[in-house]
């Protein structure tokens, strides 16, 4: 299970010039605050005292969970996010316990970078960034998180635009050479990229050759795949077949995950995989990004029942573990989002069974990311506990089993420990009023419980508040989010 370890020690051998960041902490802005403790303690809503309920005098509705560990669904890789932009807010001088708070105590097991090899942009050739996270983040954890290496796109001399980013210019994909589209360039950039990650200490997992090779950006980087070659852009299997190739040289090369699309609807990861050697991936990689022609985010409006069938039709494609790889709740106003978060991340789970989620952005600046970054300053938002719920009390190994919710409105998600030490149970209140949830944890029937409850109020949301279990049942406040965890 993830450690608490303190990174403030870490960070002072970082700063005496004992890790790649040199002299990083002489003449670095300094974050406006000290510590997470100081963050958190002026943060809103937390801290607060457990209320049971946030509707005076309503009478709560009853539900039930019910645990059986001997059903048995897909094993956990883990719960992550990215650091594709501004690493240089976290890879400086931070408030002392920050690693702490984005890796241990969020529960974090993958970390996603952007490949920045052989950038055009001199800010992208600061790969000591990513060099230095890692190695706090590793430990903060006490042992490495996983590697997923993402390319946006390769470098500028190998698109036909000659420029890494897209402007909605069609032209924003695999340059030709002699007629033919540079697949083995591009492989071979691939490949060039791992040995240089390798030499300065980052060894993926895994890799995925194109973010959103469905999608050409507007304003950042991107390459167009399609799933068979046309006249106008390559094929996304022949560049997955040539990377393939070219990194079996390598010492234990990483696993390969695709085909990394935007989203779920249309088809599209239907489409990508039917023209892909399955063989060559470890996992089926998507996003789930949607907004349909009245503009309004999916995740929004119409919400998150709405992807369900997409869901389960992505499951019934393939017989490869899929991955959700980015996610964020675009538009969402700074404060909206973090309980939908939630029930995506419990849909993806049990709905589609994947055995990996991953946040778009672990910080951002301003009011995105899982942890907002004002300047060097952090904030974290309902989504960081959002993931929290899920990842906190789970490991990579751990196997979903069966939780059987009665309730009008009620969502659980269970996961077993290897060993067979501890249960998670999440629970979400999807309803419009407080409910009393009786929690029976099957076999791990009088093990030692704690419960965890955040309920989702934008702008003032109560976060990660310990509750009382009474007799086993749970006040959980109408759109709120709890773990149960059980430990014998």
């Amino acid at each position: 299970m993830k450690n608490a370890r303190t990174s403030g020690s870490f960070v002072l051998l970082m700063c005496l010039g004992l890790g790649v960041s040199g002299s990083a902490c002489i003449g670095v802005e300094k974050p406006a605050v000290s510590s997470m403790k100081e963050v958190l303690d002026t943060t809103p809503g937390q801290d607060l005292p457990f209320e049971e309920s946030l509707e005076p005098g309503a009478t709560p509705s009853a539900g039930a969970v019910r645990v059986d560990t001997a059903q048995r669904f897909q094993v956990l890789e883990g719960f992550g996010a990215s650091v594709g932009w501004f690493h240089d807010r976290i890879s400086g001088a931070v408030p002392d316990g920050l690693y702490d708070f984005l890796f241990p105590e969020l529960g974090l097991d993958i970390i996603r970078f952007r490949n920045r090899f052989e950038r055009t942009e001199e800010a992208d050739g600061k790969l000591s960034q990513e060099v230095t996270i890692f190695k706090r983040g590793t430990e903060a954890l006490g042992y490495p998180p996983k590697l997923l290496l993402s390319s946006w796109s390769p470098p500028a001399r190998l698109k036909a635009s000659g420029k890494e980013k897209c402007f909605s210019n069609t032209d924003c994909t695999l340059k030709k050479e002699g007629g033919k589209f540079m697949y083995e360039g591009f492989a071979d950039w691939w490949k060039s990229s791992l040995e240089h990650y390798r030499s300065i200490g980052l060894d993926p997992t895994w890799i995925s050759i194109q973010n959103e090779p469905d999608f050409i950006p507007p304003i950042w980087e991107g390459c167009k795949f399609v799933p068979e070659e046309t006249a106008d852009y390559p094929s996304y299997g022949q560049a997955l077949k040539a990377v393939h190739a070219a990194i079996q040289g390598l010492d234990s090369p990483p696993k390969m995950l695709g085909p990394e699309v935007l989203g779920i609807h249309y088809e599209r990861v239907q489409k990508y995989i039917a023209g892909m050697d399955m063989s060559l991936v470890a996992g089926v990689a998507h996003h789930i990004y949607e907004r349909g022609n009245d503009t309004m985010w999916d995740w929004r409006e119409p919400g998150p029942d709405s992807f369900l069938d997409e869901m389960l039709a992505v499951k019934a494609a393939t017989d490869k573990p899929t991955f959700q790889t980015e996610f964020n709740t675009d538009e969402d106003k700074g404060i909206d989002g973090g309980f939908e978060t939630a029930w995506l991340i419990h849909h993806s789970l049990v709905a589609q069974g994947v055995v990996s989620f991953l946040y778009w952005d672990l910080i951002w600046e301003n009011n995105r990311g899982l942890v907002a970054m004002k300047g060097l300053t952090p904030a974290p938002r309902d989504q960081y506990y959002s993931v929290r719920h899920f990842a906190r009390y789970t490991d990579p190994g751990d196997t979903r089993v069966g939780a059987d919710a009665q309730g009008d409105g009620l969502l659980a998600s269970a996961f077993v420990a290897p060993d067979d030490r501890r249960l998670s149970v999440v629970l979400l209140n999807t309803s419009k009023k407080a409910m009393d949830a009786e929690v029976n944890g099957g076999s791990f029937a009088g093990a030692k419980a704690q419960a965890f409850v955040t309920s989702y109020r934008p702008g003032s949301s109560r976060r990660w508040v310990e509750a009382p279990l009474a007799n086993g049942k749970l006040r959980l406040p109408a759109r709120a989010v709890a773990t149960v965890v059980f430990n014998r």
